[in-house]
């Protein structure tokens, strides 16, 4: 358990938590739930991110949207700087949140997202390594106001070693 006197988060995507934000949604137990149970376990506030891909031109077309990778994204008009201007709104809210109290102990992504990937994700050329459009952005707004936050990708195939990671994280053993 995290100290009760900081209040501890973890930013992390809306998807995590909401099934329902993903361009491809399966069906049975949601991959993100047990990293939710983790974070309440450990008395850590999850914060949740904004999903760019569902809000972008609206989320009446945005949650319709069909699975696309980095190209179709980085072909798409204003996307790009869409995504840069909620990175600079959103790492100015995590500074505020962390002068007001908060410790934020990481940041989870979604690896193979064109949008919030940590390291890897897809493209029609093969798997590349780098985080995805929004991501990359939120690094650079972070890392441009001093404020260094270490990042965990989950691979919602095999989410175990993200949650472990998590879980060594919030124990402190990492």
């Amino acid at each position: 358990m995290l100290s009760s006197e900081t209040r501890h988060a973890v930013l992390l995507p809306p998807c995590v938590l909401s099934p329902g934000l993903q361009a491809e949604r399966k069906p049975g137990i949601h991959w993100g739930y047990p990293f939710v149970e983790l974070l309440m376990e450990h008395g850590a506030n999850p914060v949740f991110l904004p999903c760019p891909e569902s809000s972008f031109g609206g989320y009446d077309k945005g949650l319709q949207r069909g699975k696309h990778g980095i190209d179709y994204y980085k072909g798409t008009e204003g996307y790009e700087g869409y995504c840069v201007r909620l990175a600079e709104q959103w790492a100015e809210m995590i500074l505020d949140m962390q002068t007001g109290g908060f410790d934020f102990i990481c940041i989870l992504g979604v690896e193979h997202s064109p949008t919030c990937a940590v390291s890897y994700m897809y493209s029609h050329k093969g798997m590349l390594k780098r985080a995805g459009m929004f991501y990359e952005a939120l690094l650079r707004e972070l890392n441009g106001r001093g404020m260094k936050v270490p990042w965990i990708g989950i691979n919602r195939t095999h989410p175990q070693k993200a949650l472990k990671a998590l879980e060594m994280r919030l124990s402190g053993r990492d």
